[in-house]
């Protein structure tokens, strides 16, 4: 049965949201999880998001964490030239990263580009956001990055039209509903304001099951999977105009395959990250590439305008 034909409601897996909040924050806010992370994708550094390869050299040392930085980069110029040119030369331009993390594209932003006043991060982990404060505070600009702790489908802490830009980097995967997730962000957008997001989206080849969909669903905390063509259109229903989906498969096919070599290396090497979780992580990830290669996933960028 072809991905196509698969009606995106039965990925709905539960209907309880809380229960489903707190299945997400195991699968990220441990101590344990987030060196994991720091190591496989951000070479040690705060920037956990998958990369954007063109121009890296990939046996250069630090090549993981420069993709995850570039990919930021990417991602908040082009949101950047989507908004009114008033505001793209405003000395208080103001966004908001919906599904913050460790909050280092918020701080990295901020430490940037001096015409942001303020850099919100929503985020549900209270690990990440503890080291998100931490560090912007070290680096000098935690009056201008504010941490929330809360679900990105329920932004009740931010004002109506409060941000000229929403950025999500690999969060939304796990919305409960991406509808609310999208409607919410829409919210506190202001109008001529952008919205970009990039994400693992259910692929459309033609020999990928339900089945296959529907495992990768349940173990992965991901209550609403959709395809881009779907992301596209549901973003559209929230409101939100000009949307475009930019295909960068390849590109976490090269991060799949470079985590799973790193992987490689730490078990190799010994460390005191648990070895049954590396393990596991190495077949995951020797298994991803294979399905990006058979079209189950998708991955790239969703950018849009309000009205």
């Amino acid at each position: 049965m072809s991905s196509t034909a698969v009606d995106p409601e039965i990925y709905s897996k539960s209907g309880n949201v809380d229960k489903h909040l707190e299945g997400v924050k195991k699968q990220y806010d441990t101590a344990e999880k987030l060196e994991f992370y720091a190591e496989v994708m951000g070479d040690g550094t705060a920037n956990i998001h998958f990369g954007k390869w063109d121009g890296i050299d990939l046996e250069e040392e630090g090549a993981y964490g420069k993709a995850s930085e570039k990919m930021t980069d990417y991602m908040f110029d082009l949101a950047h030239s989507l908004t009114p040119e008033a505001r793209q030369s405003a000395k208080d331009f103001k966004y908001v990263d919906l599904g913050s993390g460790t909050g280092a594209a918020a701080i990295r932003l901020t430490e940037m580009h001096d015409f942001i006043s303020t850099a919100a991060c929503l985020n549900l982990c209270d690990e990440q956001n503890a080291l998100a404060k931490s560090r912007a505070t070290e680096k000098g600009i935690g009056e201008r990055v504010r941490v929330e702790t809360g679900t990105y489908e329920d932004v009740h802490m931010f004002a109506e039209n409060e941000f000229d830009m929403a950025f999500s980097q690999d969060a939304f995967v796990h919305a409960f509903s991406k509808l609310k997730a999208y409607k919410e962000a829409l919210k506190i957008v202001r109008p001529g304001g952008a919205f970009i997001f990039c994400d693992l989206m259910c692929g459309d080849g033609p020999d990928v099951s339900s089945e296959e969909l529907e495992t990768f669903a349940q173990t992965n905390m991901v209550n609403d999977w959709l395809s881009p063509a779907q992301n596209v259109k549901v973003a559209q229903e929230a409101g939100w105009t000009d949307v475009t989906f930019v295909d960068l498969t390849s590109d976490i096919r090269t991060s799949f395959q470079l985590m799973g070599k790193k992987v490689e290396k730490m078990i190799a090497a010994g460390t005191k990250i648990d070895p049954v979780l590396l393990t596991t992580y190495k077949e995951n990830l020797a298994r991803r590439v294979t399905q990006v290669d058979r079209g189950v996933f998708k991955w790239g960028v969703i950018h849009a305008k309000k009205a």
